[in-house]
């Protein structure tokens, strides 16, 4: 990928506050939610704009909800490690998440 596409995928995700790491193909993605979650998604086999807008969107369709959410819930259904308290809160932040990759995606889609 050349040094011009990753400055754009770069300018793009920090318009809509997403920090950027790169190592080679990997793309790792992080971002507050709502709720100030420290969310971040890692995506592999990145070789140019269009593929990474591609694998974003496919992460954008498998992001279920309800399993992220339980991951972060402990035995007695209540949020842990710094995530809301409320299942129901965790769940919202967790369609936000969803929400934010949707977005990343239409931007930058938009630029290919």
């Amino acid at each position: 990928m050349s040094k011009e596409d990753i400055n754009k995928i770069i300018e793009v995700a920090e318009n809509l506050e997403w920090n950027v790491t790169i190592d080679g193909e990997y793309f790792e993605l992080s971002k507050f939610s709502p709720a100030g979650q420290d969310f971040n998604i890692g995506i592999d086999g990145v070789e140019d704009i269009d593929s990474l807008v591609a694998l974003l969107y496919e992460r954008y369709l498998n992001f279920d909800v309800s399993e992220e959410t339980y991951l972060w819930l402990d035995n007695s259904g209540h949020g842990q490690n710094g995530v809301p308290y409320d299942m129901k809160d965790l769940y919202n932040d967790m369609e936000a998440c969803q929400e934010m990759i949707l977005e990343l995606y239409k931007e930058l889609d938009i630029i290919l």
